[in-house]
């Protein structure tokens, strides 16, 4: 099953202007059709997952139960958000971060914390190592241009990081333009 994975903050609430884009965007892409992944927790994750589910798509959450469990007396990630109708536990932060690409048709990042600055690395990467190989096809990256522009712009040039490889998008109408055209 194919899947449009979406990464951001854990730290944002419910009535904040952050969760309220995030619900938007999971909104855009269940009017499409197309199912969604997060990691399967608060912020971000929950309201991408309320505004997918909102339009009756599958909502897949990666969880780590290893690593946020009960144990952890620091830890809030403990359990999936109410929204996700399809948890897949990994083992760590690795392996969710593959399940999270594995089957993605396109990665929308939105604004976040270390977490999502690795999962974009590791996308970019992919499709890094996709571009270099013939039988891999690359995953649309499409990232929130007021956050990420600023980050990717003072990347050192050397590092070969090829800004081809994905898109900025400002708004909600502009990354309706791409999640559009996924099939």
């Amino acid at each position: 099953m194919k899947f449009i994975t979406v990464f951001g903050s854990s730290r944002c609430k419910a009535g904040e202007p952050e969760y309220i884009f995030a619900e938007k965007v999971g909104k855009l892409i269940g009017k499409y059709g197309h199912n969604v992944a997060t990691g399967g927790y608060q912020g971000t994750m929950e309201a991408v997952s309320k505004g997918s589910l909102s339009q009756g798509v599958i909502v897949n959450g990666v969880t780590v139960p290893s690593l946020f469990s009960e144990k952890i007396e620091k830890s809030f990630e403990r359990t999936p958000n109410i929204y996700v109708n399809k948890e897949i536990k990994s083992k760590s932060l690795p392996n969710r971060i593959h399940f999270l690409l594995k089957d993605s048709k396109a990665v929308v990042v939105l604004p976040g914390k270390i977490g999502t600055l690795t999962e974009l690395f590791v996308a970019w990467n992919s499709n890094y190592l996709f571009n270099k190989s013939e039988d891999k096809d690359l995953i649309p990256v499409f990232l929130k241009k007021d956050f990420w522009k600023d980050i990717v712009d003072n990347l050192p040039e050397n590092m070969e990081l090829d800004k081809k490889l994905f898109s900025y998008f400002e708004n909600i109408e502009e990354l309706e333009e791409f999640i559009s055209e996924l099939n």
